[in-house]
């Protein structure tokens, strides 16, 4: 179904998902596709509880087998010169989709979506933030409602203590990619669980 396609994957700072993350690519790289990884700033340089972003950076580049893309300069060749199949931002912060829904372009993560636009190509976003359901709702219904763009189904994953938090389901990524290939959006959008 990927069969020697270019898979853009943009990682951003949503960084307790960065686990999921590596497991995604791990997932993504059993297929035979070219994965090339576009990390933003914040996942670049901040040290966290979740990791460290040197080691961050190390386990991707194991996965995917290349150096992953830091820079807008680095990401702008992905549009007139390596044009992607597919887009994937996962994870997604609320950050990041705010500057998508504005167009917005000042990392690498954005330059990469820009590019993929530019040649009328899909993106999948992941979308985990605590304020999906509160002050971010309003970018992700105009992302939603945006041409080229797929959410991966999510959940709440903590209704009580997170009550306006999403989090993507990350076993629901390869066949959003699926659809998004078809121009399909996977539903139901929202599960009312995480499911096992």
């Amino acid at each position: 179904m990927f069969n020697g396609m270019k898979i853009g994957v943009g990682i951003t700072g949503s960084f307790c998902s960065l686990s999921n993350c590596l497991r995604f690519l791990k997932e993504l790289k059993k297929y035979p596709v070219d994965i090339y990884v576009f990390i933003s700033d914040q996942v670049n340089s901040c040290d966290t509880r979740f990791f460290k972003a040197n080691q961050l950076i190390i386990e991707v580049e194991k996965i995917i087998e290349k150096k992953v893309i830091c820079s807008v300069v680095e990401a702008e060749i992905f549009g007139p010169q390596i044009p992607l199949d597919l887009m994937v931002v996962y994870p997604c912060s609320a950050n990041t989709l705010a500057k998508m829904a504005h167009g917005i372009n000042d990392n690498a993560v954005t330059m990469a979506v820009k590019s993929t636009l530019r040649n009328q190509h899909n993106i999948v976003l992941g979308l985990c933030s605590n304020d999906l359901l509160s002050t971010s709702g309003m970018n992700m219904m105009k992302i939603l409602n945006t041409k080229h763009f797929y959410l991966v189904p999510m959940f709440q994953d903590d209704i009580f203590k997170k009550p306006n938090s999403l989090i993507a389901k990350n076993d629901l990524i390869i066949q959003t990619m699926i659809n998004a290939l078809v121009d399909k959006q996977l539903q139901p959008l929202f599960l009312l669980k995480k499911e096992k």
